[in-house]
């Protein structure tokens, strides 16, 4: 994977996590949402990733949104 042409870090306890935007070979837009642990345990640390391309971008936040306005509301 090449090198993002947006990043964003959030740090949450023992996670990170960045939110991506990368180019595909025919110069596309994706969103790559990364989670990485950060305790310190000794052995390899496993990235966890969601791809969501263009044609799914906006069905993907209105998801989002959705969910985070739901947990707001339970709160």
């Amino acid at each position: 994977m090449d090198k993002p042409i947006f990043t964003k870090r959030v740090s949450a306890g023992t996670r990170i996590y960045y939110v991506d935007t990368h180019k595909d070979s025919k110069d596309f837009p994706y969103l790559v949402i990364s989670e990485i642990p950060t305790d310190r345990s000794k052995g390899p640390k496993k990235r966890q990733r969601i791809f969501v391309h263009p044609e799914h971008l906006e069905e993907f936040q209105e998801a989002v949104n959705a969910a985070i306005e739901h947990i707001k509301a339970i709160k």
